[in-house]
């Protein structure tokens, strides 16, 4: 019960911090932004900035980590995520670089594309003998399809053909290409996360008695 509790304390401070910083506050904090002079000497000070910049990643581990301890996983895989949590923000909160380095990306969209493509082949192999509903596997794959076409339009906004990490190689019309490929990203996670909340939802009718 104690475990149990402590994760729905968890998650619901993760998803407050998702939404009240995350989201709610962009609102009225992004166009603070676009007048300061630096990113690094924010309008509103270096705080609220710190506060703004880390919700959406410390509200992500905070609502996952109470759903593990909500869901009862036992508390080695509950530390193994902790500690790779920690990991993670220490790295997001102090990494930083000064220009990318192509091969980097290069390297990591074939990743991506193996991983996809791994993740299609493993889908056909068990779609047939599956206890889960067939339309819940179909939506995960159309999900996972959705994240690889934004994975796909990110490549377009940060490399080819907009560089939007080659700010010496930018013109107006990229910048209006920029956009609109922007807009095709955000849908693309949009029915992402949207087909892939959908499956989960229908297994878990499937299971309820």
């Amino acid at each position: 019960m104690v475990k149990r509790n402590a994760g729905l304390v968890l998650a619901v401070s993760g998803a407050l911090c998702l939404i009240a910083l995350s989201w709610l506050l962009s609102w009225w904090y992004v166009p603070v932004l676009r007048r300061s002079s630096s990113i690094a000497t924010p309008l509103e000070g270096p705080v609220l900035f710190l506060l703004w910049a880390g919700s959406g990643a410390v509200g992500a581990v905070l609502v996952a980590l109470g759903a593990f301890l909500f869901a009862g996983v036992r508390w080695s895989r509950v530390l193994l995520l902790a500690l790779g949590s920690a990991g993670l923000l220490t790295w997001l909160g102090t990494w930083t670089t000064t220009s990318h380095e192509p091969v980097l990306f290069g390297a990591g969209g074939g990743l991506i594309l193996l991983f996809f493509l791994w993740s299609c082949w493993d889908w056909v192999r068990t779609r047939r003998d599956s206890q889960v509903p067939a339309l819940a596997l179909d939506l995960r794959l159309a999900g996972n399809a959705c994240f690889f076409i934004a994975a796909w339009g990110l490549c377009g906004l940060l490399g080819a053909p907009t560089f939007l990490l080659r700010p010496d190689m930018s013109d107006a019309a990229r910048s209006a290409a920029a956009s609109s490929l922007a807009t095709k990203v955000l849908v693309s996670l949009v029915l992402g996360w949207g087909l892939a909340a959908l499956s989960q939802r229908m297994e878990r009718v499937r299971r309820d008695p």
